[in-house]
């Protein structure tokens, strides 16, 4: 009795399937263009680095490939316990969001920018912290990191 009267609260409230059909096919839209630009990417053959241009074309399609699984999930109405991602999925985009600051202080990206990039870092910076507590709280509430047993 006390599981039923707990779970409406620890839910997270849903998009109407009219919002994620739009959002699912312009997302998709965007993931084959950005996976048609990896693959000419990956194909562009450079004297400098042959190598580069593979991995990161590799690197950038399998991002892709995960994105345009979401975007199925999001026009198919498959859900997954918890929402789209689970807790470790979670975890690594928000070490991303991390990451990306970190990196523009090797690059000069902050004396170049000025101003606009230090409030790109702080954002990541908050997105880490938000999808990092995201991931506790549906960790929290028994969300399994494992595929749902059909």
């Amino acid at each position: 009795m006390a599981d039923r009267l707990l779970l409406p609260e620890s839910r997270e409230r849903e998009l109407p399937r009219w919002v994620q059909i739009p959002i699912g096919l312009v997302l998709t839209f965007l993931t084959l263009l950005c996976g048609f630009a990896a693959l000419v990417f990956l194909f562009t053959p450079t004297k400098k680095s042959p190598v580069l241009p593979i991995v990161v074309g590799l690197i950038l399609l399998l991002g892709c490939f995960w994105v345009l699984e979401k975007c199925f999930r999001l026009l198919t109405g498959r859900r997954n316990q918890g929402g789209l991602m689970s807790p470790n999925a979670l975890r690594v985009v928000s070490l991303f969001l991390l990451v990306l600051p970190i990196a523009g202080l090797f690059t000069g990206y902050y004396r170049k920018m000025g101003a606009v990039a230090i409030f790109q870092a702080v954002m990541y910076f908050f997105g880490f912290l938000g999808l990092r507590a995201l991931a506790r709280k549906r960790e929290a509430n028994g969300v399994s990191n494992e595929r749902p047993k059909e």
